[in-house]
């Protein structure tokens, strides 16, 4: 019985070619041109499996791009009177507070509770002044670790900006734990137990106790602006 032929020569990546379909079916087994179906099924599998990687790595770039744009990205409020993107004129820029509403008194009484005298006087500081001049730091939402502080704008606008979390609680301590520093006399009772504190919290910061006695304060500070 005559082998049976194909209509037309089949031709390999190798140079052999034939038309007889035995062959044809031999030279495949034995041609290491000639890959099998596992073999192709494998390298696709392979290939998809890289595509997919390349893919994951591209969204993940592009998430992450997205989340720095959003950190550095000035973000303002609506006043609804002009229509603008500005902060209300009357509020102070970060950093430039007043805090004549708060007494020599108050500050003494903030000194005898030194666990809690930053964070206090941080609430009294922002959120204590008269008509709101010193609301110039917000929580936008709990979910993120993002705070807006009040800049300056363009002329004499303002607006808000976006910081990270972590960094704007580091400053807000560092900032206002200096000041009660510099109001705290050492020769009193009150002021030595204030600034004996803020030994171990600055201890804390280089790792003395794990850092729990300077994360503590941030907390404190961040359940004060958030509130």
């Amino acid at each position: 019985m005559p082998a049976k032929e194909y209509k037309e020569a089949r031709v390999c990546e190798c140079g052999y070619s034939t038309m007889k379909m035995d062959l044809w079916s031999r030279h495949k087994k034995s041609c290491k041109l000639v890959k099998c179906d596992k073999d192709e099924l494998i390298e696709q599998m392979k290939q998809q499996l890289a595509d997919t990687k390349e893919q994951m790595r591209e969204q993940l770039a592009a998430k992450d791009r997205q989340i720095e744009q959003l950190i550095k990205k000035p973000r303002t409020v609506t006043n609804n009177t002009t229509n603008k993107y500005v902060v209300e004129h009357h509020i102070n820029v970060f950093g430039k507070e007043s805090i004549d509403h708060i007494s020599h008194e108050q500050i003494q009484a903030l000194l005898a509770d030194p666990v809690n005298a930053v964070p206090q006087f941080i609430k009294l500081k922002h959120r204590r002044a008269p008509d709101g001049v010193n609301q110039n730091v917000r929580v936008p939402n709990q979910k993120r670790a993002i705070y807006q502080v009040v800049v300056a704008g363009e002329g004499e606008e303002k607006e808000w900006e976006n910081k990270a979390k972590g960094e704007m609680l580091e400053q807000l301590y560092d900032d206002n734990s200096g000041h009660l520093e510099a109001e705290a006399d050492e020769e009193t009772r009150v002021g030595s137990q204030f600034l004996d504190h803020q030994d171990k919290v600055k201890a804390s910061v280089e790792g003395g106790d794990g850092g729990r006695r300077y994360k503590e304060q941030l907390d404190k500070i961040h359940c004060v602006m958030s509130t």
